[in-house]
């Protein structure tokens, strides 16, 4: 409340109603701590003086009765009374003029702490604010990356399919040319044709074509006529051999054809 006294004990600090301890140094206690503290040693909690005379501390009520202000200064003389009320009102002004230099005391102290908290977070605001900005041109950055992946993506994702079609085309054409390269030579059934057939399996398997060249054999691929074929060999009528007539037997001419399956 105001114009109370307060506790001079530092870890108080609460208004004075009812009793205190008054010490000649000019302090108060509450009654808790004064108590507390003078039952262990006689110094002073606040200034650490030595209070060993009979009246350095006394405890008061600070709301006397009536009787009690009638009779504590009856029979004093006026000039002892203006002396008691002169030292009671510099006691109160002495514990005003304290506690008005502590509460300054902790109105600076707190006006610095702000000050350096004022500081402390300018100093995360600017830095938030840099590393914003720092991730700011990241993901653009990041972003203009994604889009060029994006366009390189498009572009392969098309040569691959360029790729395809002109494999398909290639394939296309292999079939062709591995039907037309096989003969009816290929198939003959009669004495050392086998290696007529190595032969033309081996050539197939050699029959290899490598994407780089594609552009070039597509381009070859179209001087060629439509519906031309390879040369292939004239049948060739040849007699046979002449076999010896018997008497049992009638004049056989026997033919085949070369290039052809003997019947």
């Amino acid at each position: 409340m105001e114009g109370d006294l307060i506790c001079n004990f530092k870890k108080c600090r609460k208004h004075l109603t009812t009793y205190a301890w008054v010490t000649s140094c000019s302090h108060i206690f509450c009654d808790e701590h004064g108590t507390k503290e003078f039952n262990k040693s006689f110094d002073c909690p606040a200034c650490e003086t030595t209070l060993s005379r009979k009246f350095d501390i006394i405890r008061v009520d600070l709301q006397p009765t009536e009787e009690y202000k009638s009779m504590v200064l009856a029979g004093q003389k006026p000039e002892v009374i203006m002396e008691i009320c002169a030292r009671s009102l510099a006691f109160w002004t002495y514990q005003s003029h304290q506690e008005r230099a502590y509460q300054e005391y902790m109105a600076t102290k707190a006006k610095n702490q702000a000050a350096q908290l004022e500081q402390y977070y300018e100093q995360i605001m600017l830095r938030t604010q840099t590393e914003l900005s720092s991730l700011k041109s990241n993901l653009a950055t990041v972003k203009k990356e994604l889009e060029e992946a994006k366009k390189m993506h498009n572009s392969v994702g098309e040569k691959l399919m360029e790729r395809s079609r002109q494999y398909q085309k290639l394939q296309s054409l292999y079939d062709a040319l591995r039907r037309k390269c096989i003969t009816p030579s290929s198939f003959d059934s009669g004495r050392g044709d086998a290696s007529n057939l190595e032969q033309t399996n081996l050539r197939l398997q050699n029959f290899t074509l490598g994407l780089s060249s594609v552009d070039d054999v597509l381009r070859r691929h179209s001087r060629i006529p439509q519906g031309s074929s390879p040369p292939e060999r004239d049948f060739v009528l040849e007699p046979g051999r002449t076999p010896t007539v018997d008497h049992h037997d009638e004049i056989d001419s026997r033919f085949h054809y070369i290039g052809t399956p003997r019947g």
